[in-house]
């Protein structure tokens, strides 16, 4: 039998967990800024015209030079895009501050955290290994030596009861790091939080967006259907983002825990 190198645990919380959940919910959030950038590309190409013509009607200044405007607009696009998500990261990363009260305060609420376990000597990106993903219960059964392990926190999620109903879950700040992306890691911490809805909710609700095909994709192959869709409007009415809201519903002793 093979020696496990490299493995993912999933577990709860623990205090001291906080910098490293706000940073993945950052790094979550912030991975986004291109897929935004080009789906405003027609918005983007609307705004080099108008400058283009605006600088050679009013200003007359020779066509040439009104064309390097261009390369002007495309960086104050992407600028407004990148710092829309950055502002977007610290709303999103402001209850992590007290994950304890938010959402560990009662039974019907709690919080996950994916935590990867490699060589503390390890050159190559995670994406050339195979992680073993083991819950907190199968990781303490193996009893397996991290002595020479470095441990990092690389996904979270939470869940927390709906303000609306009472037999309704919402399931938030799901997020994994980049890098260790389409591992399965994902699809565990979703799997827990639905485990841990079993008993306690007749539902689940979550919120995402256009520019997350992804990890929509892994919540409508888990079973979650669209319940509405709409659109927020960014940059005042420049701007509008797509934004899903989906309902799972629970349904008794069906949930598997396998990753």
């Amino acid at each position: 039998m093979s020696k496990i190198t490299h493995f993912i645990v999933i577990r709860d919380y623990k205090p001291g967990d906080e910098y490293q959940c706000r940073e993945i919910v950052k790094e979550g959030t912030m991975a986004t800024v291109n897929n935004a950038f080009f789906s405003l590309i027609e918005v983007t190409f609307q705004l080099m015209v108008l400058s283009t013509a605006a600088m050679f009607i009013f200003f007359g200044l020779p066509f040439t030079v009104c064309l390097g405007s261009i390369p002007g607009v495309i960086i104050f696009m992407y600028m407004c895009v990148w710092a829309g998500h950055l502002f977007k990261s610290v709303e999103l990363t402001q209850d992590l501050g007290n994950i304890p009260r938010v959402y560990m305060s009662s039974d019907s609420t709690g919080f996950w955290v994916a935590e990867a376990f490699e060589p503390v000597f390890m050159n190559n990106e995670p994406s050339h290994f195979k992680y073993s993903i083991f819950s907190e219960k199968e990781y303490k059964h193996k009893q397996i030596d991290v002595s020479s392990y470095r441990k990092t926190l690389v996904g979270t999620v939470g869940i927390v009861k709906s303000q609306i109903s009472e037999d309704c879950a919402w399931l938030r700040r799901m997020a994994v790091r980049p890098k260790y992306q389409r591992m399965g890691i994902g699809k565990a911490l979703l799997n827990e939080a639905l485990q841990f809805c079993n008993e306690k909710y007749q539902g689940v609700e979550l919120v995402t967006t256009e520019w997350h095909d992804s990890a929509r994709t892994l919540y409508i192959k888990r079973g979650f259907q669209l319940k509405q869709m709409y659109h927020k409007q960014l940059l005042g009415s420049i701007v509008a983002i797509l934004i899903y809201q989906l309902h799972y519903k629970v349904q008794p002793n069906q949930i598997s825990i396998t990753p």
